[in-house]
């Protein structure tokens, strides 16, 4: 079996090709470094990712608190749990994310995308993820979460750092994560205690009052989930919405598409999701020993469902290595996850990058890159761009 460094491309295409050699392969490879094994077709992704049995979330608990970071609630949060604490929890949080609640969201997520893209067409030369493509997001689960206004600007570094636990490797990042957890605990507790004191109409409110069977969720349970979606809430919208004006910029076609019908953006959004995947990663943890793909994997061991290569998948996705928007099986990537870890929040994603681009697109004859290098985000779990300096050209 070979051994893999997913940190060895410094490029996307050198990226994708490793994908294609490991796809390659009989059964899982091994993967450094992580010292894991790693599933990158689709049909093993997708097996790994339904299997709650044979492959613990728990892995996540693993992950998250590395050695040289301690306690993270992040750690213990849904996405770490198994049915059936997992479905208990999730029956906690999920109505928040209904069709009920996304319909009181919409007004606010267009107002906003409305106000940032006349705010961002207005500057012309911008750099679009602080104008728009992070903030749009960031304000939409504040507002959720009912968070103070003046505390959103730390936000992106809380964001940035949570985002490298898995691979941050210099003394300078890991200090820098592990402050972030202990900030982001002390404000989450803060606001949690202030809820709890004096209720409002949030989402924070509506956890401390929701009940399952009689039981609520504990100060504990609800500070763990905050950690968990407080940056989850930003982040894939965000390099959602990053890795779509690149694509935009980059095919004038689809620019025009989408101006000419709206109708044509969520097949172009399913598109940019599997092939510009936000989440290249998933993992897992055997509880027992397995086999996967004729891959015999012992108990304990830790298993990486690659998302951003089961996305490229020749065998279920034809010509993958193609932008087709509309293309047949376009929804079936697993970029909001697989079985029973669905993303909960996925009509939201879908929501603010759909309303988004259109208040954009609508604004704009042409978008064109300052810069044909692409500056990505560090680390390899979250994909898109750090920085997007763009021009817009108004309609």
């Amino acid at each position: 079996m070979k051994t893999y460094d997913l940190f060895a491309p410094a490029t996307l295409a050198e990226r994708h090709a490793l994908f294609a050699k490991m796809r390659s392969e009989p059964g899982l490879c091994r993967v450094e470094p992580f010292g894991a094994f790693a599933a990158a077709r689709y049909e093993d992704a997708a097996a790994l990712l339904k299997d709650p049995q044979r492959f613990s979330s728990e892995a996540l608990a693993i992950t998250a608190e590395p050695p040289w970071l301690g306690a993270n609630p992040v750690a213990h949060s849904l996405i770490s749990k198994d049915p059936p604490n997992h479905t208990r929890l999730r029956a906690l949080v999920s109505r928040a994310f209904g069709p009920k609640g996304m319909a009181r969201l919409e007004a606010r997520v267009r107002q906003e995308s409305e106000a940032l893209a006349e705010a961002a067409v207005r500057q012309r030369e911008v750099e679009l993820v602080d104008a728009f493509t992070f903030v749009l997001p960031r304000n939409i689960i504040g507002f959720m979460l009912g968070l103070d206004p003046s505390t959103f600007s730390e936000f992106k570094r809380w964001s940035l750092y949570m985002g490298l636990i898995t691979s941050a490797t210099t003394p300078e990042q890991r200090e820098g994560v592990r402050s972030v957890v202990r900030e982001m605990s002390d404000y989450l507790t803060e606001v949690i205690e202030a809820r709890r004191r004096q209720p409002g109409d949030d989402m924070v409110s509506d956890l401390l009052r929701a009940e399952v069977e009689g039981k609520a969720l504990t100060n504990a349970e609800v500070l763990s989930f905050l950690s968990l979606l407080l940056p989850a809430g930003m982040e894939t919208t965000t390099q959602l919405l990053g890795n779509s004006v690149i694509h935009l910029a980059q095919r004038p076609e689809q620019l025009a598409q989408a101006r000419a019908d709206k109708a044509h953006l969520p097949r172009f959004i399913e598109e940019v999701l599997r092939y510009e995947s936000p989440t290249q990663l998933s993992f897992r943890l055997a509880t027992q020993d397995v086999e996967l793909a004729g891959t015999k994997v012992p108990a304990g061991s830790l298993v990486l469902g690659l998302v951003g290569s089961a996305n490229r998948d020749e065998r279920v996705f034809e010509r993958p290595d193609e932008f087709i928007p509309g293309r047949e099986k376009g929804t079936q990537h697993l970029s909001f996850g697989y079985g029973v870890h669905f993303c909960l929040g996925v009509q939201l994603a879908r929501m603010e990058a759909r309303l988004g681009l259109e208040a954009l697109v609508s604004r704009v004859s042409a978008i064109r890159l300052r810069s044909p290098e692409i500056h990505w985000n560090p680390g390899f779990t979250m994909h898109g761009p750090a920085v997007l300096p763009v021009d817009l050209i108004p309609a």
